[in-house]
């Protein structure tokens, strides 16, 4: 249970997926932070990849037709927008399409649509939605997540996608288990179900005599940390 070595595999496979040559790596903000936390410039550029880019609303448009991209996105409406008009207008020679969770059928297609000149190679989900901060703790980069007693809906969203992608990544099937007392942890814990019902196949997963357990806590509830706080 490696969490470092789990992203580290992914963006590995990325970059043998696409074979031998020069690459480019087509990053949204996020996952340019995912992958800045556990390779360094100088590891990733030993895998061919020379160049790397943001995909933003004012993308270079330079064209590079010598290159491989591999496009390493989170699925999000914005991004999926963005994407597609790359597709319409490619800059590179080929596109490998990375998705750091899951994406919907309908997205799927949309791209599909928006590859009118046949320059998509690949699409697939690598499930490293999540930043890496040592081998046994990840964070998602959440400020806040709410307000008071209530979820933020976005991050309620968030919060739930990032914990899906870390126990596809390190293929776990748990048994959920909440602080009873908290209802944003319940209700965490029964989106984190949904999807475990929804995605039944990628959770189909191989288990070992004793099941893995998911357990959220509520840190407000939490009685150990002010006393290890200093006295102010």
């Amino acid at each position: 249970m490696d969490l470092i070595q789990a992203i580290k595999l992914y963006i590995i496979k990325m970059t043998e997926d696409c074979g031998p040559g020069m690459k480019v790596l087509l990053m949204d903000k996020a996952t340019t932070s995912i992958v800045s936390a556990v390779f360094s410039q100088s590891e990733i550029l030993q895998r061919e990849v020379y160049l790397f880019e943001q995909l933003t609303s004012t993308s270079s448009s330079d064209s590079m037709y010598h290159m491989k991209c591999i496009t390493f996105l989170r699925p999000t409406s914005e991004n999926i927008s963005l994407l597609c008009k790359e597709l319409r207008n490619p800059r590179y020679g080929y596109y490998y399409i990375y998705f750091s969770n899951i994406i919907s059928k309908t997205d799927i297609k949309t791209i599909a649509e928006s590859d009118i000149q046949e320059v998509v190679r690949e699409v697939q989900e690598y499930y490293a939605d999540y930043l890496a901060v040592a081998p046994h703790l990840f964070s998602l980069n959440i400020p806040s997540c709410g307000q008071c007693l209530s979820w933020d809906p976005l991050q309620l969203t968030r919060c739930t996608q990032g914990i899906i992608s870390v126990l596809l990544s390190l293929k776990k099937n748990p048994l959920i288990r909440f602080q009873a007392s908290s209802k944003m942890s319940k209700q965490l814990a029964e989106k984190v179900k949904v999807i475990f019902s929804k995605e039944e196949n990628l959770f189909n997963l191989k288990q070992g005599d004793i099941q893995p357990q998911l357990l959220i806590l509520d840190r407000r509830e939490d009685p150990v940390t002010p006393l290890l706080m200093p006295v102010i």
